[in-house]
């Protein structure tokens, strides 16, 4: 998928996947924050977002915030060691330059995973949620294995979906006016 996606940071490396979607917000612009959300996701709002997600933590370090997860898509698992590469209000990058991607949930193989979400507003009283996750492999051979496996194509893309649609539903109910 090659959609182009609204004030991107996330450089495309020589051999990338990028995955974009964008799910609906009944709520305006105005009213959400992703870095708060981001920030203040726990490891229980981390696994209700999608059957792959497994574990999730986070922490400050030097004025910088870092997350862990860990999750399985189809026949991989990843672990993901996220640092906050930017952030505003309506947009927040991260990327995990050392993450380990599991072939077969057996071979470990280093990979980068860029992540990120931006809000988009709509009308006065809705936004659009847009979100890009990918990967980043070291080399084309890693690509096309993991593109058999799943992880670099058709598993990846319906991940997001799913957990896209669980982040626009949560960040709804977390920053709706009380």
């Amino acid at each position: 998928m090659t959609k182009k996606f609204l004030q991107q940071k996330t450089s495309y490396k020589r051999y990338s996947s990028r995955y974009i979607q964008s799910f609906q917000v009944n709520l305006p612009a105005s009213n959400i924050d992703l870095y708060k959300w981001v920030t203040g996701m726990t490891d229980a709002d981390y696994v209700s977002y999608s059957k792959a997600h497994r574990a999730m933590s986070s922490f400050n370090m030097h004025n910088r915030f870092y997350m862990k997860n860990v999750e399985n898509i189809g026949i991989d698992t990843v672990v993901q060691n996220y640092e906050l590469k930017y952030h505003a209000a309506n947009h927040v990058q991260l990327y995990s330059s050392t993450s380990k991607a599991y072939i077969l949930r057996w071979f470990p193989v280093t990979i980068a995973v860029p992540w990120e979400l931006y809000i988009q507003p709509v009308s006065a009283t809705n936004s659009r949620l847009i979100c890009l996750i990918g990967t980043d492999f070291p080399n084309l051979l890693l690509k096309i294995a993991a593109w058999f496996s799943g992880f670099g194509g058709l598993f990846l893309s319906r991940h997001l979906k799913t957990e896209g649609k669980a982040f626009a539903l949560d960040i709804e109910k977390k920053f709706k006016p009380t």
